[in-house]
């Protein structure tokens, strides 16, 4: 028989004792090799793309089983995974890993709708969001919407919808392409992000289809898929009209935006965060321009400018780009209500930035209903016919005007609760003239919100158009990445715009090291304002409390070592529980007269159950009637949490007094020490024990200390590598309150 021919016992012992269970063995293995050529020949498939994995289980009775598997050429990321789990599991693909991993892709693919690996999909699943985003829209403005938000004259270049509403800084410039690139890498990591999770599943790699369960499968593992792969960050900086006074936190503009992008990013598995951490009467220079990273995030991806109201001088928001440049996200910017010198987004954009901006104006204002036609309003039934959205918004040919439309500007007020509407927070303060209402923050949100759609879907569709499948995604992301870094090196290696030199002679001439660190240098900020990440993520106390932004009695970060309740005669902070600063350091005191409803609280809770105007000037707060006070900085967490590296950093160390002095009326002084007594040495200080023996002011209230020479630069602690502060003050300023709010780092 040929079967023992191709047998080749090596003498006839060997072949006498051939039994009926090797034969059944040898069978079975001519058998697979008679499969595989059938599916090769009917796949038409090349014969070296085909795996064969073969287990021999032996047992009384001697049984194969046989699997096939497609192989497949793995991404350098794909190879990095099979390595990882070959280590656990092997080369091999057995049955429960491949069970397993199709379990899990089909539990993630229903739980999205479709394949995130999948470009087509992709498109298909965020225009699904942008429908709903448009169907909202259309019930909230009706008529109006087309006319107000539709570019009938322009479409994209892939044939989809244009919005007006935000505009590049550069029209025609590279703008929009830097954006666009920025979302491409935003969906190419969340990509990445979906097979990290999917590597190393009890032995398996469900990307390199290698290995083998170690482990018995727990089977919550296989419907256990994240809901979020990356996340997108929009944070708004501004004053209180930018926070929202006057309104709920929900309704300012910032929320608006995240709320119309939300459906499209979280289709595709990227989680959508907006962070209104505008304050009231905030200035960006140098209060926010100084400690962007630690106010906004290292994360942020959107970063807006809206300080024209309180500072909209062309060098504050210089300066605030400038340090949003530096974060690690390499966010794109967008100035809000305010475009502050002319070519200023211009000048970013030449240098390797991407630059937009929004302003109440243009086409959906100007289509808008006019409520009072030459000046007399229209009659309730015709009003009543107008869209909720879109009604008294616009009088007497200006957002919000007199009477009608300033009447009718926010959501819930006594009048409206009369009228039998059921609403909430009627009695929100700061309701003012230069406040916007909830439909003017609507609408400012709608006109951001729009034009970033409109980029991000032709982001999407350039990707499925250019890629058929995501096999090279990884090579595309680091393509893209380098274009990323080199726009980047261009920003640094650019000479600083000729716009600072004017306002910050004080650091001396463009070429100090000084004036370059100032923009440009790593940095490390210690903040007590709110609402900022550093003390969300609670980096500056041991507590461990970390929150985010919350209603009043509600936050679970730390809101400070001491509360005021207010201040006695002589302006000095009045205690709850009748709690007392210890003396010689600094505390964290938070001013709860700021918080909304803390004069009743249950009242209030009562009538607004809604976060409402979570902005607070905290303080530091180091009382000094025996003279001496000290603070070290950095701490071991933020040291951590920003990579600090002393080597990179030049030594330079700055304080900030408050925005605002708590002023005596009827005295000559303040009472906080001011910027004078610092000056004039009734506060004297040391650094690591060396003597401060002058001050180099930025804009009024920035303090660079200096040593011998004006020479700004200390050394760092041998040991900790960190940086100790102690003041002296001198006996007949010591009933002043020391009062500080930034300590920073360069």
């Amino acid at each position: 028989m040929s079967l023992n021919k191709n047998a080749k016992s090596q003498d006839e012992e060997d072949e006498r004792s051939f039994n009926k269970k090797d034969f059944r063995l040898l069978w079975t293995m001519l058998l697979f090799f008679l499969v595989s050529a059938c599916v090769y020949l009917t796949d038409g498939q090349k014969a070296e793309t085909e795996t064969v994995q073969m287990v021999v289980h032996k047992s009384n009775n001697l049984t194969a089983s046989l699997t096939l598997a497609p192989k497949e050429t793995p991404t350098s990321e794909q190879n990095t995974a099979s390595s990882s789990s070959s280590s656990s599991g092997g080369g091999d693909f057995d049955k429960g890993c491949s069970d397993m991993c199709t379990k899990r892709e089909a539990s993630r693919k229903e739980k999205f709708g479709g394949d995130l690996l999948d470009f087509q999909d992709i498109v298909r699943l965020a225009e699904g969001g942008h429908e709903k985003v448009i169907s909202t829209l259309r019930q909230d403005y009706g008529e109006y919407f087309d006319r107000m938000f539709i570019n009938v004259n322009g479409t994209t270049k892939d044939g989809g919808t244009a919005y007006f509403g935000m505009r590049p800084a550069d029209l025609g410039g590279p703008s929009r392409g830097r954006m666009k690139r920025k979302m491409k890498i935003k969906v190419l990591k969340m990509m990445a992000s979906v097979r990290a999770t999917e590597i190393n599943l009890h032995g398996c790699d469900c990307v390199g289809k290698t290995g083998s369960v170690n482990s018995e499968v727990d089977k919550s593992l296989l419907n256990d898929i994240p809901d979020f792969f990356e996340k997108y960050v929009f944070a708004n900086g501004g004053h209180s009209n930018a926070a929202g006074h006057g309104n709920m936190y929900s309704e300012a503009y910032t929320a608006v935006f995240g709320r119309d992008v939300r459906p499209l990013w979280e289709a595709i598995g990227i989680e959508m965060i907006d962070r209104n951490y505008a304050m009231g009467a905030m200035s960006s220079n140098p209060f926010m321009s100084t400690c962007v990273k630690e106010v906004f995030g290292t994360d942020v991806d959107f970063l807006s400018w809206n300080y024209g109201m309180t500072d909209g001088k062309t060098y504050s928001a210089a300066h605030y780009i400038y340090r949003g440049a530096m974060l690690p996200s390499r966010p794109a910017f967008v100035f809000v209500d305010w475009m502050p010198g002319a070519g200023l987004g211009r000048s970013f954009v030449e240098v390797g930035l991407s630059m937009f901006r929004s302003r109440l104006d243009g086409n959906p204002v100007a289509n808008l209903p006019e409520m009072t036609p030459d000046g007399i309003p229209i009659s309730d039934q015709e009003a009543q016919k107008i869209p909720k959205m879109a009604r008294n918004l616009k009088c007497n040919r200006r957002l919000e005007g007199k009477d009608l439309c300033f009447g009718n500007k926010w959501s819930c007020n006594e009048k409206i609760q009369a009228d039998g509407v059921d609403c909430i927070c009627p009695h929100i303060g700061k309701r003012s003239s230069w406040h916007m209402g909830y439909k003017a923050h609507a609408l400012q949100g709608h006109m951001l919100a729009l034009p970033f759609i409109q980029m991000l879907l032709e982001a999407l569709r350039e990707l499925a158009a250019t890629r058929t499948t995501t096999d090279d995604s990884e090579q595309l992301l680091a393509d893209l990445q380098e274009q990323e870094d080199a726009d980047f090196k261009l920003f640094m290696e650019s000479p600083l715009l000729d716009v600072l030199s004017t306002a910050y002679e004080t650091l001396g001439e463009k070429t100090d090291p000084l004036y370059e660190t100032w923009f440009r240098g790593p940095s490390i900020c210690r903040t007590s304002y709110l609402p900022s990440q550093s003390r969300f993520l609670g980096l500056m106390t041991d507590s461990g409390k970390t929150g985010n932004v919350a209603i009043y009695t509600h936050e679970i970060y730390d809101t400070g070592d001491f509360e005021a309740s207010g201040r006695d005669a002589n302006g000095s902070f009045v205690y709850l529980d009748d709690a007392t600063p210890p003396a010689g350091k600094f505390s964290l005191v938070a001013n709860k007269e700021e918080r909304a409803g803390f004069k009743d609280i249950k009242s209030h809770e009562a009538e607004c159950p809604a976060i409402v105007m979570p902005d607070y000037k905290d303080v530091f707060y180091a009382p000094v009637l025996d003279g001496k006070a000290s603070f070290t900085f950095p701490n071991k967490k933020e040291k951590e949490y920003y990579g600090y590296d002393p080597k990179l950093f030049k030594g330079v160390i700055a304080l900030m007094l408050p925005l605002f002095e708590i002023k005596c009326k009827k005295c000559t002084h303040s009472y906080d020490l001011t910027l004078a007594d610092f000056l004039e040495h009734n506060v004297t200080m040391t650094v690591n024990s060396k003597p401060v023996k002058s001050i180099r002011v930025v804009r009024g209230k920035a303090m660079i200390l200096q040593g011998d020479n004006e020479n700004p630069y200390w050394e760092p602690a041998l040991q900790t590598e960190d940086y100790t502060i102690e003041f002296q003050v001198v006996p007949d300023a010591a009933q002043y309150n020391m009062r500080l709010t930034h300590f920073i780092l360069m």
